[in-house]
């Protein structure tokens, strides 16, 4: 999924850290803000927050729904209540819950676009070191067909891993 990033002054930063605290979280919040002045979606605010203490809510399942869901939650390495926490999390667009190897996956997928980016910013100031010299700029086109494809597997990658779980929530990514 794209970024969308900004920089903006400490105190902004705070207050609407503040603000999206009671609005379900940053990502929610900014999320809601772009689909609303962009029109893409509903602006309106979801009614579940993840704000606050939590509170306790009882549920009843049949032995036989127990025991599916003791077996979904152990096939995501979870506890039954964080299982049911998850799924409603999620199905709710508070987050999307990830296994410890799905968070490891996207830590190595970070870790590779930060390399891909170191490299190709070395090539941009090789580059620009030469125009501002008067030399002709000459670029390895081999280095930047290299770092394209490196990109667009790590892309792949994200796009396997956020899939997977979020097919195990069954909510789209």
């Amino acid at each position: 999924m794209p970024f969308v990033g900004a920089q903006v002054p400490a105190e902004l930063k705070a207050r609407f850290d503040a603000l999206a605290m009671t609005e379900g979280g940053k990502s929610a919040l900014l999320r809601r803000m772009l689909e609303s002045v962009t029109g893409q979606g509903p602006a309106a605010r979801p009614t579940a927050l993840a704000a606050g203490t939590s509170d306790k809510v009882t549920v009843r399942f049949r032995r036989s729904e127990q025991a599916a869901i003791a077996d979904a939650a152990a096939a995501r390495g979870m506890t039954r209540t964080a299982w049911i926490a998850s799924l409603v999390r999620a199905r709710l667009g508070l987050g999307l819950p990830l296994t410890g190897g799905e968070e490891e996956a996207l830590r190595a997928i970070a870790r590779e676009l930060h390399r891909i980016g170191g490299n190709i910013n070395q090539m941009a100031r090789a580059s620009n070191t030469q125009a501002l010299s008067g030399k002709p700029v000459e670029l390895d086109a081999d280095a930047l067909t290299e770092a394209a494809q490196a990109v667009r597997e790590a892309t792949c990658e994200l796009r396997q891993v956020l899939g997977r779980s979020a097919g195990a929530w069954q909510v789209p990514v």
